[in-house]
């Protein structure tokens, strides 16, 4: 007698929505800078870490316009 075979796996359907709600399709903002008329003396390592995480930032919010601009085009056209 040979032993019974396992069932085979029954696929599973989940109904998910078509987009993303509301508040995340909002184009990022970008911050104001720092002001062009005034003036700071930094320490190098203060600087570059301002550097780097203005880069950071501005690295998120291109890819987060990218996203929202995916599932509606045109929607933040700075995001290019």
């Amino acid at each position: 007698m040979q032993p019974a075979r396992p069932a085979a796996p029954s696929a599973v359907a989940v109904a998910t929505p078509t987009r993303p709600p509301a508040e995340l399709l909002a184009c990022p903002v970008a911050p104001e800078g720092f002001p062009r008329d005034a003036e700071a003396t930094m320490p190098p390592a203060v600087r570059f870490a301002a550097i780097r995480l203005a880069t950071a930032y501005a690295a998120l919010a291109r890819q987060l316009g990218r996203l929202i601009d995916w599932n509606d085009p045109a929607s933040c056209p700075e995001a290019r």
